[in-house]
Order: C-alpha cells, then structure tokens, then sequence
C-alpha cells in the first residue's frame, strides 16, 4: 500500500521562521530597554537625581582628596544612570545606618551606597541589585593573625560600621560565643567605614571587618600596610534601594541599567576602579 506523500518544508521555509523569530526577539528586547527608562516627572522636573551614600567606603564611595569630591566606583555608576535618565546626579553624604531613615524622609530618591540588598532591607525598598560584595578580615600587614570563621575571632577587638550587615554578623557571632562558654569579640561599630580602618592602622583594634575589594584599594594607597587575615566571611548583591512608593524610578532605574551593561558601559565603571571581580549580570 503506497503511503501518501509528505511534503516537507524547504530550506528557504525555515530561514524565513527563523528570521522572524530573531526580529521578534530583537524588538522585544529593545522594548524591554527602553520600557520605563525615563524618570518620574518630579526628576525630570528639577532635572537631578540625589542619592543618599556614605561616602567613606572606597573604592565604591570616598571623597577625592585632590578635589574634595565624591569619587568612586558606586558615584560613577549613579552618574551614569542620571545620565541615561536625562538628569544629573547629586550625592548627599549620611551616615550609613541614617540612610533608609533618610531616604524614607524624602532627603534623597535613592539609595547608591554599598548597601546589601536583604529580605528585612525588601520588606520597606525595592531594590536594582548592580554588584556582589564579598566579606573579609583585615589585618595590619606585620599582624600573624589569621582566622577562617568569625568564631574565630573571640577574645579579639574587631573595629567596622555602625549599622552595617558586617556589625550583625559579629553579633551573632558573639550570640554563638556566649552559648559555649567562650569570650566575646570585642566590636568597635563606627559610624563610618574610614573610622573603622584608622582604628586598625593605629593598633587600637586586631582586625577591620569590611569588604574583600578595600584590602586591595588601601594597598594600593599605601602599599604594604595591610593584608587579608580570612577567606569570604560572606558575600552579598549589593543593590540601589528606593522606598515601595516609587515604583517608577526603580523601573526606571533598572531599564537604564540594562541599557548600561548592553552597551559595555558598566563593565567599564568596574574595570576603571578594578572591581570586575563584583560584575553582576542577571
């Protein structure tokens, strides 16, 4: 019994699905770039975007010496987004554990501050997550310290930031010591993140507890003078926190965003300030 024939599509058939389908493709991800990428009225209105940073956690945010401005890696990647947005940026410098409570006041739009984005931090922002932070001890470079988990730490004075996720940690490293017996670390929480490293540089504490990327920086300010004492405590996405009401600049900025790792000008922010270690491409 002869079966009927089945004609099967030619080549040039699927060259023409297969075109459509990658017309189709690009046009929506251009759509998804350009979809909400303009800034709330009221930004576009006053033509700035401020963001609310502690400036004294370089490489990501510190003032410029030579200029007495802000500078870093975290400063650099706001100006660009403003840019993208259409507006300029302005930075207000709070202290870190102030910042939320400021951003909430209406002091500033955003949060663009090393600040970890975590489920109690997502319960009052939104956040566009730009960069993965890793955690380390840091010690003076003559020190023989040397430790592999906080736990490690007890009996030792470790100096950090007021406010910060690293302070919680100690803390409930401490809550770990406590229940066996063992002494507590002694915590220097200050306010800011230069304090806590001048606290370590004058032998006032054994160990800075911050981000892996600063051992590097400070070296290369002063080379020689420090070293890392741990592997990665922790690592975190570190993201741009803007409060639940403002639904459209975290669109906003999150579309930009896109825009600026699609056309290569993030990956430069973080090779300018040799963070390419921290990318954080979703």
């Amino acid at each position: 019994m002869n079966e009927p024939a089945i004609r099967h599509p030619g080549a040039s058939f699927w060259l023409h699905i297969l075109a459509a389908a990658i017309f189709v493709s690009a046009g929506s991800c251009i759509n998804i770039m350009r979809a909400n990428a303009a800034p709330p009225k009221r930004i576009a209105d006053k033509g700035v975007i401020t963001y609310c940073s502690d400036i004294s956690f370089p490489p990501l945010e510190f003032f410029d010496p030579k200029t007495n401005q802000p500078s870093g890696l975290d400063i650099d990647l706001g100006k660009a987004l403003a840019a993208e947005l259409g507006v300029k940026a302005e930075f207000k410098n709070i202290a870190f554990d102030g910042l939320i409570p400021a951003l909430q006041a209406g002091q500033c739009d955003a949060i663009i501050s090393g600040l970890f984005d975590k489920p109690a931090r997502r319960a009052v922002l939104d956040f566009v997550d730009y960069a993965r932070l890793g955690n380390s001890l840091i010690v003076k470079a003559d020190s023989n310290l040397h430790f592999n988990s906080l736990i490690q730490l007890s009996g030792k004075s470790v100096a950090t930031e007021t406010g910060s996720t690293l302070e919680e940690e100690l803390r409930l490293a401490n809550e770990d010591l406590k229940k066996s017996g063992k002494p507590l670390i002694k915590i220097v929480a200050l306010p800011k993140m230069t304090d806590a490293v001048q606290q370590l540089m004058s032998g006032l504490v054994d160990a800075y507890y911050t981000s892996t990327v600063q051992e590097a920086y400070y070296n290369t300010q002063n080379p020689g003078q420090l070293k890392l004492a741990s592997p990665q405590m922790s690592a975190l996405y570190i993201g741009i926190g803007t409060v639940k009401a403002d639904a459209d600049l975290h669109e906003a900025l999150a579309a930009v965003l896109n825009k600026l790792r699609a056309n290569g000008d993030y990956d430069k922010t973080l090779k300018r300030w040799s963070a390419e270690a921290l990318a954080y491409n979703p």
